[in-house]
Formats: structure tokens, sequence, C-alpha cells
């Protein structure tokens, strides 16, 4: 595996399919959201919405498959479009969901939305923030991670960006990050999270850029 070479490149549209399916491996959403089409809802919410809010797009690909990803958002380069549409479409289709009821349909949107304003009191949206961020377990402890979270950095910290956050959990990749120099900022409740981890916590980490502590390229 360690021989296998690393190609790091932009991320393609035609890309999208498997970082949705990296995403699926990585929170289970196809064991944890049901009926399926919630399920495969929340994998579109979750990977499309993450592309289209971000300004920095790259993946690493082997043998010419994509292994991983990190789309970022970097608040010193031009800003993403919002896409209204997105967020009609992903109403409309949430609302035309059999074997779902009403009820719980509105408990998805309040979580949704209880999320947003809790996670807002801590920093809100707009500051430079790794959105989403994926490396296929067998990938991992090669330096693949660090090496898309280094070109992350590297481009902020060449347009004068101070620091990047990143929300997490503390049953996820809260270890990872502490290990690459983040440092916990604040947890905050959010029943969005209890969806795809039981029992875990939310929490912003922070990346100071003007700090000497660099991501060392190598093994993670």
């Amino acid at each position: 595996m360690s021989k296998l070479k690393s190609i790091f490149r932009e991320y393609r549209d035609s890309d999208y399919e498997i970082c949705e399916e990296l995403v699926n491996n990585a929170w289970k959403f196809d064991s944890n959201f049901k009926p399926q089409k919630l399920a495969d809802l929340a994998k579109c919410i979750y990977t499309k919405g993450s592309v289209i809010g971000s300004n920095f797009r790259k993946v690493v690909e082997i043998n010419g498959e994509v292994v991983g990803f990190i789309f970022g958002l970097n608040e010193a380069t031009v800003k993403p479009k919002r896409d209204v549409l997105f967020g009609l479409s992903i109403l409309w289709r949430l609302l035309c969901i059999k074997g779902m009821t009403f009820k719980d349909k509105k408990k998805l949107i309040n979580a949704i939305n209880t999320h947003e304003i809790n996670r807002s009191k801590v920093v809100g949206r707009g500051k430079s923030e790794i959105v989403l961020f994926v490396v296929d377990p067998n990938h991992q402890g090669f330096g693949n991670g660090k090496r898309l979270l280094s070109e992350f950095t590297s481009q902020c910290k060449k347009s004068g960006v101070k620091s990047i956050i990143v929300e997490t959990n503390k049953l996820g990749a809260s270890s990872f990050y502490e290990g690459v120099g983040f440092k916990h900022i604040a947890n905050f409740d959010s029943p969005l999270h209890e969806y795809a981890t039981k029992g875990g916590q939310a929490c912003m980490y922070e990346y100071s850029l003007i700090e000497k502590n660099k991501i060392e390229l190598g093994q993670s």
C-alpha cells in the first residue's frame, strides 16, 4: 500500500458519486437513516451541500480511483454562490418521502435549524472552514489526509487568513485534528449529530495560521 502513488488534483463533477460513497461509508447514512430515500437525501445534503458551500476542492486519487477529498471555504477568495434552488429541492424531496411521518420530517427540519442556531453561538458561517473531509480508511496512515489538509491550509495562509475552523464530533475525527494542531474551542448541542453519531458530542476546533506550528507531510 505504501508504494502506491497518490495523485492530488482538483475536484471534478464526475467525482461526485465516489465522494458521496466515501461520505456514506464514513457516516453510515444507509444504516442510520430510514427509509432509504431519507438516507439518500441525507447523503446529498451532506455531500452536494458541501460541494456547493466550498471554494476549495481537492481529491486524492490512487490507481485512477478517488480515495479521499477535502472541501473547504477560504474566506479571502471568491465566495461560493448561494444555491437557493438546491435548498428548495431538498425540502421538496423530504416532503415527498413515503414511509416517513410528517412529524418525523418536521423533527429533522427542526434538528437542522437547532444545529445552525447553536453552532452560530460558537462561530458563525463565513469563516474559513474545513467543510467536508474524508479519506478511505484503507488509505489512511500514509499521509494522504495530511497532504490534502496541508494544501488547504497553505492556500488559506497565502490568502492572509488567520485561522481555520472545523466542526466535528468527539466520537469522530477530533483526535486527528488535535494531532495536527487544531485546538478545541467549544462544544455545542446538536440534535442533527445524534442522527449519525449516537451519544456523540458536536464540537468546534480551530487551527491558527499565525502560530509557527505547521502540518507536516508524512505518516498520519
